[in-house]
């Protein structure tokens, strides 16, 4: 009986230490901008602009909408997903456009911050999981609240 009591003593330590270490507390809010590897473009072709909310809704959930437009507004289109966070790293699944012409996308990445709130994220992107799958990388740049 001590055994099954100890070991039960010794999980809930480890659960609870655990528990308390959130990357992403509840609560937190995120403002993002664009993509830092389309800005070089910003004289020659333009630069496509992602507005991005996000919201933690529990500790290390982080639930996402982001409207984008290339160049002209009748070309708006919005994006709802949802990012789970392990420590620095995340995973994530993005429905692009589910107004008009739905997909999915799946993201890996990781959450870089630096001078206070702001926050840089290069991730890998896997889109169009409907019809053609596309690979790509962004680095996403904005602020947490």
């Amino acid at each position: 009986m001590k055994k099954v009591v100890l070991s039960f003593f010794a999980a809930a330590v480890a659960f609870v230490s655990f528990g308390q270490d959130a990357s992403q507390p509840q609560g937190s809010w995120y403002l993002g901008s664009g993509d830092a590897t389309t800005l070089l473009n910003i004289f020659s072709t333009g630069v496509d602009m992602h507005a991005t909310v996000g919201y933690a809704v529990a500790d290390d959930i982080v639930v996402t909408a982001m409207t984008g437009f290339g160049g002209a507004l009748d070309s708006l289109n919005l994006s709802l997903g949802g990012q789970y966070f392990m420590g620095a790293y995340y995973v994530g699944l993005q429905l692009h456009d589910p107004i008009n012409n739905f997909d999915v996308g799946l993201n890996a990445g990781r959450y870089i911050d630096f001078k206070d709130v702001l926050y840089i994220t290069p991730q890998l992107n896997i889109d169009m999981l409907a019809t053609e799958p596309q690979l790509g990388i962004s680095i996403g740049v904005g602020a947490r609240f």
